[in-house]
């Protein structure tokens, strides 16, 4: 076959995002839609936000924000920070974000990377921000403090709220495919797992296809509300958060960030009905004391995406949920601005698979040459076109030279197959984290998933590390965090090795070693940052302090 084609193609609108969200109403529009968990009087209904997306607007034009212009928001989550992301659009500009534990180096290069001309940031976030705006020549009067909550102003500086004070204007409007297709709408970063971060292009028609495509497609038995706790900035947030919630009247009870027990508590007073999850929130939650009270009962489905979940995990945290509640991965990233496969409702999965593309998305498999293999149970690199999948990356030929074919298909990076007889999808690793043993492959997920099914390990990461003189051999190395009890703190590293070997082929033994540590280094979705633990390791085989174990 040449490629994967979806079960359906459908028709999509191109209007701009806020005529799209604001010019056809199908719910209330002084339902509650952006709630503070904490104090729910503090809200933001669909009629609220189109008023003070329009005073922002004015406020932005004011301030000398033109068409083309890029905004970044260095901020925590906040019931605000959708009302942000559509008025820099609804303006005519492009939304930025950047994670709040940033340094001034980090914020320079995202900066420069989006070339962003104005800023908006935390108070106690914003030292940092200004010294980054200084390396970019970004003057002072372009920055304005997102003093929410009654927050005290810094000295010196502008306020948010100083932008509402010019009256209203209406956005930018348009209605056509080319426009639509064509003008950003965010630059969202990548998660840097292979190098530096990149700009993605995230168009209208991206970000509305995504809401169609996931959200538009499915009648459901109940209305959706749900708890952001990841971040705001992330691509895994943007479409359902700052988008969708509005158009859909999705109710959206938004954490400042990810708090396990915040988490459990405010499922269960506002008997929300979606969990929205990344790996390490589930991990967390199925292993804390915390799961064996019913928290989570009136969820009726969930999702966890960003990387991929053990099956058993999996399993445990389904049977937190409501008696027909259902538990499945999705697949995606920033550049298939966010889902590109998952099981529509209400198919449940118990077999680890992603699901099935979304209407629309075509997919194929090519090899380590790049050769198309595309056929059923076979494994390849995984690659997808359509209209939920970004034009490039932001001033950066060489990295969509690198990532795009002929045929204007991306190239994922992610290994999976298709199954045969059912269509589902499974995701095996990323091309670049497979570790090479004698010939094997290993996935690093598998032994992950044994390592945490050891009731005394926390949270586990397997990398591959290489010594010297044997540069084409390379080892399994995992990176270990004990649970915080006491009888884990004696947890040894032979212990670990025998319980992963008790369970796994001889070739995927961890001879290159077991180490302890505190935590786990992960992006804002919850990835494992493995280059960054490649690094470190590379750093102790110099140092002479990893040994293989055969």
């Amino acid at each position: 076959m040449d490629f994967f084609r979806p079960d359906e193609y459908l028709p999509l609108p191109t209007k701009d995002i806020l005529s799209w969200i604001f010019d056809d109403p199908q719910y209330d529009q002084d339902k509650p839609i952006y709630i503070n968990p904490h104090n729910a009087s503090e809200s933001i209904s669909c009629n609220q936000a189109r008023v003070l997306v329009r005073k922002l607007i004015a406020g932005l034009r004011a301030n000398g924000f033109k068409n083309g212009d890029c905004l970044n928001v260095h901020s925590f989550n906040d019931i605000y920070y959708p009302i942000l992301f559509l008025a820099v659009i609804g303006a005519g500009g492009v939304f930025a974000g950047t994670n709040p534990s940033y340094t001034q180096f980090e914020l320079s290069h995202h900066i420069k990377t989006a070339r962003v001309n104005f800023l908006i940031s935390e108070p106690e976030i914003l030292e940092n921000v200004l010294l980054a705006a200084k390396d970019n020549n970004i003057p002072s009067s372009r920055v304005w403090v997102f003093n929410t909550n009654g927050r005290p102003l810094p000295p010196g500086c502008s306020s948010w709220t100083d932008l509402m004070n010019y009256g209203e204007e209406d956005w930018v409007r348009f209605n056509d495919l080319d426009t639509c297709k064509n003008t950003t709408a965010a630059r969202l970063f990548s998660s840097g797992t292979t190098g530096l971060p990149k700009a993605a292009v995230i168009s209208h028609y991206n970000l509305i296809a995504q809401h169609e495509l996931v959200f538009g497609v499915i009648s459901l038995p109940y209305e959706i509300s749900r708890i952001v706790a990841v971040p705001m900035f992330h691509a895994s947030a943007v479409p359902s958060t700052h988008t969708s919630a509005l158009k859909a009247g999705h109710v959206v009870y938004v954490m400042r960030r990810f708090d396990l027990e915040a988490f459990l508590k405010v499922s269960q007073k506002y008997k929300v009905t979606e969990a929205s999850t990344v790996p390490p929130m589930a991990v967390a939650i199925v292993k804390s004391p915390l799961s064996k009270q019913p928290f989570l009962k009136s969820v009726r489905s969930g999702a966890v995406g960003a990387a991929p979940l053990d099956k058993g995990v999996q399993a445990q945290f389904r049977a937190l949920l409501s008696e027909r509640g259902r538990y499945t991965q999705v697949w995606g990233m920033t550049e298939t601005s966010c889902v590109a496969t998952r099981f529509p409702w209400p198919e449940d999965d118990t077999t680890g698979s992603v699901g099935r593309p979304i209407p629309c998305l075509e997919m194929k498999l090519i090899d380590d040459s790049g050769n198309n293999i595309s056929a059923y149970d076979t494994r390849g690199e995984i690659c997808v076109r359509g209209p939920t999948i970004i034009s490039g990356y932001f001033e950066n030929p060489h990295a969509n030279a690198e990532s795009f074919d002929s045929d204007g298909f991306f190239k994922t990076g992610d290994i999976g197959y298709c199954d045969s007889k059912t269509k589902k999808w499974y995701i095996v690793d990323r091309k670049k984290e497979l570790i090479k043993v004698r010939g094997f492959q290993v996935a690093p997920p598998e032994i992950e998933a044994v390592l945490l099914s050891h009731p005394l390990i926390m949270d586990a990461a397997v990398i591959g590390v290489t010594l010297p003189g044997e540069e084409k051999v390379e080892h399994p190395r995992a990176i270990v965090v004990r649970q915080p009890v006491p009888e884990a703190q004696s947890l040894s590293e032979e212990e670990v090795k025998r319980f992963a070997a008790a369970r796994l082929a001889k070739y995927k033994s961890l001879t290159g070693g077991v180490k302890f540590v505190d935590s786990i280094p992960k992006n804002a979705s919850g990835k494992i940052l493995k280059r960054l633990l490649r690094e470190q390791a590379k750093e102790e085989i110099k140092q002479g302090l990893v040994v293989p174990k055969l």
